[in-house]
């Protein structure tokens, strides 16, 4: 899956050497992934980091949750840019990453990694959640979304990753493009919710309730 779907290398370039950089530390989790963990391609890249912390930074969230853990990238994006918000992030037990996860996230006591399916955690997290961040299995994504937006806080934000797998929404062949297609109607079909969605390396849509 290219890293800039959607969006000519040359122009993509020039965004991510405009944009401000990672800390290091994240920077370091993207090294070790793509050297060591198998699928690194899953990680998200300094754009979509970059979107979520600014979000997280605009609405000085205090509570943040990230389905999908992977290597840690995203809950210590998370950790880094609200140091004093809770942050809960999941997967599924010893999930590829797992290893690399847990030795990036003892460093931040403001996390709390949670092992197992998310279907039968994401219910018991506290409400009034500022910012959520979906990127796990794209089987479950309604699912992830249905359980979360009951919780959110009135100005909370869903983020939601991948929802244009590699540009096969528009005539979807596979079942994980069919699933997100699915998705992306749902969302657009509901009246409670408003909702963007951006091409941005692998597409994400943004949803809050209204």
């Amino acid at each position: 899956m290219y890293q800039n779907q959607f969006t000519e290398n040359n122009i993509w370039q020039y965004c991510l050497d405009h944009t401000t950089d990672l800390p290091n530390n994240l920077n370091e989790i993207v090294r070790e992934t793509q050297e060591n963990i198998h699928g690194s391609q899953m990680i998200s890249d300094k754009i979509v980091t970059s979107l979520l912390q600014f979000f997280i930074f605009s609405t000085q969230a205090k509570i943040c949750v990230d389905v999908g853990t992977y290597t840690g990238h995203s809950a210590v994006a998370m950790a880094e840019i609200a140091p004093a918000a809770k942050v809960y992030t999941m997967d599924r037990f010893k999930q590829v990453g797992w290893e690399v996860a847990r030795e990036y996230i003892k460093k931040y006591p403001n996390i709390e990694y949670v092992e197992g399916d998310a279907i039968d955690m994401l219910g018991d997290l506290p409400d009034n959640i500022d910012i959520a961040f979906i990127d796990a299995d794209k089987r479950q994504t309604q699912l992830y979304f249905d359980i979360l937006i009951d919780k959110m806080a009135d100005t909370g934000i869903i983020i939601v990753d991948d929802v244009l797998w590699r540009g096969e929404v528009i005539d979807p062949q596979n079942h994980r493009a069919k699933v997100l297609d699915d998705f992306n109607k749902y969302i657009n079909s509901r009246k409670d919710v408003s909702n963007l969605v951006l091409p941005i390396r692998h597409g994400v849509n943004i949803i809050r309730r209204k």
